[in-house]
């Protein structure tokens, strides 16, 4: 430990908790990555120095959470102390916040909205009912809620307490624009100020905005829930969680397409013809438009390239106990073997990359839709045709050619229909991308036959995708 008091990587505590990196810092304490050497697993640890002023409140803080018990609240291991701090060992949960999803990529479309509104919902719900009173938790921002494998989390508990003591604190806790009005006015709290802030996360979730007094709120059936919830009248809000959990399901049920609680996933696979094609490049971009489109989209690496483990390692990611990193918002789950059992988890989308194993993708009877990847070179054809041949009785097989040379047409392979033939647009960043590269996968995800109805997945209508191929090499007639 520092002269500060702030731990030391590496440092071992309690014989078995070896420090990774500090995970963040609030008002009382700070959170560490930490691994339990004897079990193999990673741990979180909220440090709090005994001279804290909010000491008593993290005391607190822990035993309100050793009562409770939902999938979405951490789970606590235990509570550690040494001379100067105590130490709260929780499950450690890897994923995003919703603050870092919104800020990488924008504000999120309804049916993710509508997803995250609704678990939020059961959340806060378990909390007013798992007491004798109801335990409010006073601060639903994006930075407390955590995205986990498309599940929410809640993570700090610094402010949640029974409505009662909540109610004789001289202290208001809160956040700018997620604060419901009593909070701000020193009026009575109680289930309603957190339906405030249910709504106003939606609000921020649905625009990329934090809501203030003069935001405007959109004339849509998700705005008329939100405008319901912010009413600065508390008595005029929604009279309880499961009523707002109502509103919120039939809206789903109303637009959503593709539903998470679908018994199997949907599989579609990418291979490559030969090294240097560019497979992985284009399922991480694949895997990134379905996951901005709002499914939930499992990246999950077919071949031995260690592309995942390289890629978690730059990004500083660590598995969780189900084998997957998250790298930049997706899910990644890397070649393990055969000889390596995880725990299952379901993800209604899973993109498969099979690198250049194309030979084994005929062994995998779930594929919904394959995609050979072929060189889009003179001297690469002959491969791609090797492949081609093998490959082409596979269910909704279609070809894309990358890396085109300027000017070059490649042949049509023998026995595939030119609408099954595709060029894929030059793109640096598979994690950003523009309205040309969501145009292509969107005709790719049509081609797999179950995003037709999704508002703005595909971007284009048939009579451009029967152009797609024609554009592409026009200047080679």
């Amino acid at each position: 430990m520092d002269k500060g008091g702030e731990l030391i990587e590496n440092t071992v505590l309690f014989g078995k908790y070896q420090l990774i990196r500090a995970l963040g810092q609030g008002q009382r304490g700070t959170v560490y990555l930490a691994f339990h050497q004897e079990l193999k697993e990673y741990r979180a640890i909220k440090q709090v120095p005994k001279s804290s002023a909010g000491y008593e409140q993290f005391k607190r803080e822990a035993l309100l959470l050793t009562s409770l018990s939902h999938p979405g609240i951490p789970l606590v291991y235990d509570l550690e102390e040494d001379c100067s701090s105590s130490y709260l060992i929780e499950e450690y949960l890897e994923g995003d916040t919703l603050f870092d999803l919104v800020k990488s990529q924008g504000y999120l479309n309804q049916e993710t909205v509508l997803t995250i509104g609704i678990q939020v919902c059961d959340l806060v719900h378990y909390l007013h009912s798992a007491g004798e009173t109801p335990i409010l938790y006073l601060d639903l921002q994006p930075k407390n809620l955590l995205y986990c494998h498309g599940y929410v989390k809640l993570l700090d508990f610094d402010h949640a307490g029974p409505v009662y003591e909540a109610n004789e604190s001289l202290f208001r806790y809160g956040t700018p624009g997620f604060c419901a009005p009593e909070q701000r006015s020193g009026g009575a709290l109680g289930t309603y100020t957190d339906i405030y802030q249910i709504g106003a996360l939606l609000y921020y979730l649905s625009t990329g905005r934090v809501k203030d007094g003069t935001s405007p709120i959109q004339d849509t059936a998700l705005g008329r829930i939100i405008e319901i919830c912010v009413r600065e009248d508390k008595t005029r809000r929604y009279p309880s969680i499961p009523e707002l959990k109502q509103e919120l399901e039939t809206l789903y049920l109303r637009t959503g397409v593709f539903k998470d609680n679908q018994s199997s996933s949907l599989i579609l696979a990418l291979a490559g013809s030969r090294h240097g094609a560019g497979t992985t490049h284009l399922a991480i971009g694949l895997a990134r438009y379905l996951e901005q489109a709002g499914y939930k989209t499992l990246y999950e690496e077919r071949n031995p390239s260690g592309d995942v483990q390289a890629m978690a390692l730059r990004s500083g990611s660590v598995k969780d106990s189900y084998g997957i990193y998250q790298v930049n918002q997706i899910p990644m789950k890397p070649y393990y073997g055969e000889a390596v059992y995880l725990k299952p988890v379901h993800y209604p989308v899973v993109i498969r990359d099979y690198g250049i194993e194309w030979k084994t993708v005929r062994e995998d009877r779930d594929i919904r839709a394959l995609w050979l990847v072929h060189g889009g070179k003179w001297w690469e054809q002959d491969a791609g045709a090797r492949a081609v041949r093998e490959l082409r009785s596979c269910r909704e097989f279609a070809v894309i050619y990358n890396r085109v040379i300027s000017g070059m047409r490649p042949d049509v392979p023998e026995g595939v229909n030119r609408r099954r033939c595709f060029q894929a647009p030059d793109f640096g960043n598979p994690w950003k991308l523009d309205g040309e590269v969501r145009t292509f996968f969107g005709e790719l995800t049509k081609m797999a036959g179950v995003f037709q109805d999704q508002a703005g997945a595909g971007e284009t209508s048939g009579k451009r995708r029967s152009g797609l191929w024609k554009k592409s090499f026009k200047k080679s007639h």
